[in-house]
């Protein structure tokens, strides 16, 4: 059922609180990249910043899935929101007084980037406490599209912010949903839980290194995890090449801006729905699918004449791209083994933001010394030699092994 999870008063109030924090999240990601660019005009700078807003969660999304097995989730999750509140909004108060500088504000975007970690494999284990396992699918395919209402919200909020008041309310919005989500955990009813998986004395004491080693030998979860993380570096979220295209190439105001990210956004919320309707099968020859798709949109992303014609060509980039992510989730969901779930969650977001901090300043890179639009093309020719990658690894495979399953129909 569509809306299944969502009976579940706990994650009711969880789902709320995230979909607030979300939007303050991407208001104060667009002022963040517009003020980068106000202070530096340059893209390696705005690669830099997103190098420094994700680079952190390489290590700390590992250390946030030993927390996720070992301490309480929910007491985690609520320092991690206070801990952003701290930040976000100090950052908006140097940004509203002048005193903000780049490297102010590069320090503000790796400091977040530590509790994003931390936060990523915590709040994915927690799901299974509030809605067990038989409405964990439909909450995995609720969560992308609370992750896609804040950024279609958040983005052209922070478009007419910026329009009228500059890039600081994006920075002390933030902190204020940050405040909001870390009051409302505070009213889930823990008596409510759901079981936890139970393991004996001796599983508990799994390392790191036996997840590692579990993943390496489990290709039904690995496959995903590195198509998820690879297409994830060359540019799946679009933001920082949306803003490069919003001010180098179409030389469009803020607010026009903020529209294109919210357009992406609608784009993902239809295709998370999408996702949480099929009857069809979510294993690895649908991840192939969406990957080819994605690969033959971003040529048309790439080649976009215009703003209207690219602003349309974004709608079916996040459409696509969440059959991606909603396929690389549910892979550990279903196939991962309970001794290994917090770890494997913790190493998959650490991939994930590695990717995103290699593919930050990579991508700046190429938009300022050649095109913006060649960065988009890069990522294109990349994710199709990923499609025809797993297109090979299906055909050579017993249709038994390619074709896992990665639903709990």
């Amino acid at each position: 059922m569509l809306f299944s999870a969502l009976k579940n008063s706990n994650y009711r109030k969880f789902y709320i609180a995230t979909l607030i924090s979300t939007f303050g999240t991407f208001t104060q990601r667009v002022a963040q990249d517009w003020l980068t660019l106000d202070l530096t005009s340059s893209a390696k700078s705005l690669g830099l910043v997103v190098a420094a807003q994700f680079l952190p969660g390489v290590v700390f999304a590992i250390y946030g899935g030993v927390l996720a097995d070992r301490y309480d989730q929910r007491r985690i999750l609520f320092w991690l929101n206070f801990a952003g509140f701290l930040i976000a909004t100090s950052t908006g108060i140097l940004v509203a007084t002048g005193h903000i500088t780049f490297q102010i504000l590069l320090i503000s975007a790796f400091l977040l980037g530590i509790f994003t970690g931390i936060d990523g494999p915590v709040r994915q284990s927690y799901y299974v406490l509030l809605v067990g396992d038989k409405n964990l699918p439909n909450a995995l395919s609720w969560n992308q599209i609370n992750l896609n209402i804040g950024r279609l919200i958040g983005p052209v909020t922070a478009g007419l912010l910026i329009e009228h008041f500059g890039t600081s309310p994006g920075f002390i919005i933030n902190g204020g949903t940050y405040l909001f989500a870390t009051i409302f955990i505070t009213t889930i009813n823990v008596a409510l839980y759901f079981p936890a998986h139970e393991l004996e004395a001796s599983e508990n004491k799994v390392t790191l290194f036996d997840s590692l080693r579990y993943l390496r030998e489990n290709r039904t979860v690995l496959i995903p995890i590195v198509a998820v993380c690879a297409i994830a570096m060359v540019g799946q979220d679009m933001q920082m090449t949306s803003t490069l295209m919003a001010r180098k190439v179409f030389d469009v105001s803020p607010i026009s801006f903020g529209l294109l990210v919210s357009i992406l956004a609608v784009g993902a919320i239809a295709g998370s729905l999408a996702v949480a309707r099929t009857s069809a099968e979510i294993d690895i020859a649908f991840l192939g699918r969406n990957v080819l798709y994605m690969a033959l949109t971003w040529f048309l992303v790439a080649s976009a004449p215009n703003y209207f014609t690219y602003a349309i060509t974004l709608f079916f980039a996040g459409f696509f791209a969440m059959g991606i992510n909603i396929s690389g989730n549910m892979s550990i969901r279903k196939f991962v083994d309970p001794r290994h779930y917090g770890r494997i969650w913790g190493i998959y977001i650490s991939l994930w933001v590695g990717a995103l901090a290699i593919g930050g300043p990579l991508l700046g890179w190429i938009s300022e010394s050649i095109s913006v639009r060649i960065s988009i093309y890069f990522g294109a020719v990349v994710t199709l030699m990923i499609a025809l990658i797993m297109h090979i690894y299906i055909k050579r495979t017993s249709p038994n092994a390619a074709k896992g399953s990665l639903s709990s129909n």
